[in-house]
């Protein structure tokens, strides 16, 4: 008579497979998390970086229209001189007339 061996399967060996599945499956969840982790820290810092850049755009674009309002004062101020020269030029040459005529020398 032959003796057939018929094979049973090891209960550890079920519960070591089993655990090894859900090591895997453990291990693909907390890389995925981490992964998704790393990505939000990137866009956190991406959207910070952003926002820094932003900020310093709108503190440029005041501080060029206050240049701009310094320089446009600064222009009619020396309009404003030149003009004040220019009369007290006058002034002068006709009190030096005045003077020269007065003193016969004209």
């Amino acid at each position: 008579m032959a003796h057939h061996h018929r094979s049973v399967p090891c209960p550890a060996q079920g519960v070591g497979n089993t655990f090894l599945a859900l090591g895997m499956a453990g291990v693909a969840v907390a890389a995925s998390a981490h992964q998704a982790g790393v990505q939000a820290v990137r866009e956190r810092r991406e959207a910070q970086v952003s926002s820094l850049w932003h900020a310093r755009l709108i503190r440029a674009r005041s501080s060029a229209a206050e240049a701009l309002a310094v320089a446009r004062s600064a222009v009619h101020r020396v309009h404003d001189l030149e003009e004040e020269v220019a009369a007290l030029r006058k002034a002068v040459a006709s009190r030096d007339t005045l003077i020269r005529s007065l003193s016969g020398h004209a």
